[in-house]
């Protein structure tokens, strides 16, 4: 058993904007308004030339946020789960990749969120020994650059245990984390989460809390699905590995959406179960 340490680090609870009803940035007073403390937003799509590197909605966030009290914690560059890092560094793919990354640090350093998450899932998962050479070297790169603006660099993969030690080893970056999530590792292959965050979490920045059942993402409430959240929660209490519990369930769609029609109800659920299982009352 590992020491509990939870008294030493305040949990504090944030959301994916990209799970959250309503229209991104206004949606930031609505969380909010629901207690939230933090959000992480997404940089957009390559096929809309990244959103966010746009200078007034960089702004129009920031003020926002600060005038609504909640914290920008993270950037995802979702575009790379169809443009991955895993792609050979000459080919358009890669570029593109590459491309949006960049972006991202910038978006990043110019709105001062500390950490950029850069996920490996669909088009871009690291399936071989060369993706996983190509992922490493695309990091490496950009985890130089981000040391720049004292950005943290995160990675959310299904990699195995060893395989993701072995990429904190080869990236070799003192700014290089990982972005755990709780239900896409037993989705995934069907691990024990708790088991893969115990020997994972010297790594660990941020945390994803979602759950599902059925072999479904995002099918389930906190605790209500078949992925042993409760079990996870408790090694992420033990181990103190993240400040931010950031809610990933998708609220805003099936299957979801269909249980409610309220969604900022399903939402409410979810924190309720947060503030009891980590003690936050």
């Amino acid at each position: 058993m590992l020491p509990n340490t939870n008294k030493m680090r305040e949990f504090k609870t944030g959301i994916c904007l990209w799970g959250f009803p309503g229209k991104e940035p206004g949606s930031l007073q609505a969380a909010a308004k629901l207690g939230l403390q933090g959000a992480q937003i997404s940089l957009g799509a390559f096929e809309e030339n990244y959103p966010l590197s746009d200078s007034l909605l960089q702004r129009e966030y920031v003020r926002i946020s600060k005038g609504c009290g909640i914290e920008l914690v993270s950037l995802s560059v979702e575009h790379l789960n169809e443009y991955g890092l895993s792609n050979p560094s000459g080919s358009r793919r890669g570029k593109i990749a590459m491309e949006g990354s960049r972006a991202g640090l910038e978006a990043a350093a110019q709105m001062e969120i500390p950490v950029v998450q850069l996920p490996s899932f669909n088009n871009g998962a690291i399936r071989t020994e060369e993706d996983f050479k190509n992922t490493c070297e695309k990091i490496s790169i950009l985890c130089e650059r981000a040391k720049q603006y004292g950005i943290i660099i995160a990675t959310e993969n299904v990699l195995s245990v060893e395989n993701s030690q072995r990429m904190m080893k080869t990236v070799a970056c003192s700014n290089f984390k990982l972005m755990f999530d709780t239900q896409n590792y037993f989705l995934d292959h069907g691990a024990d989460t708790a088991e893969v965050l115990r020997k994972l979490h010297p790594y660990v920045v941020q945390v994803h809390l979602k759950d599902g059942y059925n072999g479904r993402l995002s099918s389930a409430l906190l605790g209500r699905g078949e992925t042993h959240f409760l079990q996870t929660a408790q090694v992420i209490k033990e181990t103190a590995c993240s400040r931010w519990l950031l809610l990933e369930n998708y609220y805003d769609r099936p299957p979801l959406n269909q249980l409610c029609a309220d969604p900022m109800e399903l939402i409410q659920t979810d924190m309720k179960t947060i503030r009891t299982v980590f003690d936050m009352d």
